[in-house]
């Protein structure tokens, strides 16, 4: 199984790489998507952006005059992003534009660029944007443009800063961990995008975001997973045997031989649309009249599956060990108490069941992270996540959860 992986997983790579090649070879040409902020801020190219890449219905906006960039960028572990700035010319418009807007770009580091191409979530995200946003209950960023071609892509968002009220977060804001009051806003959240989706049957789920989308749905992007994740343990142990000691890396491989019969209990239903990278830094708050609420971006991991998921994913990442081990079951509670207000009842003793299963799951986004370093931007935030990981795996028992499985 393990080499099956690795050679899908090679293969993957290749692919990538040839794109990437391809797209190299035809941008003197003219040939391509913008790769840098000073090749997208022309207002031929956002204006072309704004009306043929447009999401199906909605409306055409002004022309666009003028672009300039402000030198303002943000945090990103794999993409460049940045703002720009509009300026309208005359004509009539369906709709007015936007005095900015937040642009995302494929990142300039080669590696990560094949890895995006190798797993996909940067199409992910693109389908998300094209496809999925409209139909999400919470609040996500308007999309204002999406373009796909060869292995880039471009998205064109609303910049939320310009939200009244609003709160965006970056990495470090995890790091530093969040509150259980935070916590508790962020969990609502969840339960309304997970109650919405709540009984969806399979054919439901597979028109709006097909399995074969997601790097681990199917047989094949399971093998990449798993291979994956196999050769990232041994240089995160290199790397830092003390956060990550050789008792977890043991229980890491002894996980991952039995893969297939996590995969099948990850996989049991009730299913619903997650998240999927439910951290803090994918959050923002922004004001109601009935007082604060949060916001998600950055659908990168988007795909069907137990809606606990998401919530240990972000408790576990979010808070620190002592705050989550002192408040985990009264959050794990509201959480089940928002989504029987949204009409949804589950269990509470399957529903901690399946969050502890899920938390090695969010251990190895830390492994990963760890052994394969060149694809994060930000070490220390990787250090501490993993800190994070490791104690709520002890804590959890997930090896005695493991030893459980059929």
């Amino acid at each position: 199984m393990m080499l099956r992986g690795g050679a899908l997983l090679a293969a993957n790579l290749a692919g990538a790489a040839a794109r990437i090649a391809l797209d190299e070879l035809r941008r003197p040409f003219g040939g391509g998507l913008p790769m840098s902020p000073e090749a997208l801020a022309r207002p031929e190219v956002v204006d072309a952006l704004l009306r043929d890449a447009r999401p199906p219905g909605s409306p055409a906006p002004a022309r666009v005059a003028a672009v300039r960039l402000p030198g303002v960028d943000f945090e990103s572990s794999n993409c460049r992003n940045f703002l720009i700035e509009l300026e309208g010319g005359a004509g009539g418009a369906d709709a007015a534009l936007p005095r900015t807007l937040y642009a995302k770009l494929p990142t300039r580091s080669l590696a990560t660029r094949l890895f995006a191409g190798a797993l996909g979530f940067w199409d992910l995200e693109c389908t998300f944007c094209e496809r999925i946003a409209p139909h999400v209950p919470i609040r996500v960023p308007r999309v204002h443009a999406v373009a796909r071609e060869g292995s880039g892509f471009v998205l064109l968002l609303e910049n939320l800063r310009e939200l009244p009220g609003a709160r965006l977060f970056i990495n470090r804001d995890m790091a530093a961990g969040t509150t259980p009051e935070q916590a508790r806003l962020c969990l609502s959240t969840f339960a309304e995008l997970h109650a919405h989706f709540h009984g969806w049957t399979a054919a439901e789920r597979e028109a709006l975001l097909p399995l074969a989308l997601h790097p681990n749905q199917t047989p094949r992007a399971a093998a990449i997973h798993r291979a994956l994740n196999a050769a990232a343990i041994a240089p995160a142990l290199r790397a830092e045997p003390t956060l990550f000691p050789p008792d977890i890396a043991a229980l890491c491989r002894r996980a991952l031989a039995r893969y297939d019969a996590m995969h099948a209990a990850w996989s049991r239903g009730p299913l619903t649309l997650v998240h999927g990278d439910s951290h803090l830094a994918n959050f923002f708050e922004y004001g109601t009249p009935e007082g604060p609420r949060m916001g998600m971006l950055d659908f990168q991991a988007v795909h069907w599956s137990q809606g606990i998921r998401d919530v240990q994913y972000f408790l576990i990442h979010s808070l620190e060990p002592d705050v989550l081990a002192e408040h985990e079951d009264a959050l794990i509670d509201h959480y089940l108490a928002e989504l029987a207000r949204f009409g949804v009842v589950q269990g509470r003793e399957e529903t901690r069941e399946a969050y502890r299963g899920f938390s090695f799951q969010t251990l190895m986004v830390g492994v990963v992270a760890l052994g394969f370093g060149t694809l994060t931007e930000r070490a220390e935030t990787v250090r501490t996540v993993l800190r994070r990981e490791v104690a709520a795996i002890r804590r959890l028992r997930f090896g005695d959860w493991l030893d459980a499985l059929r």
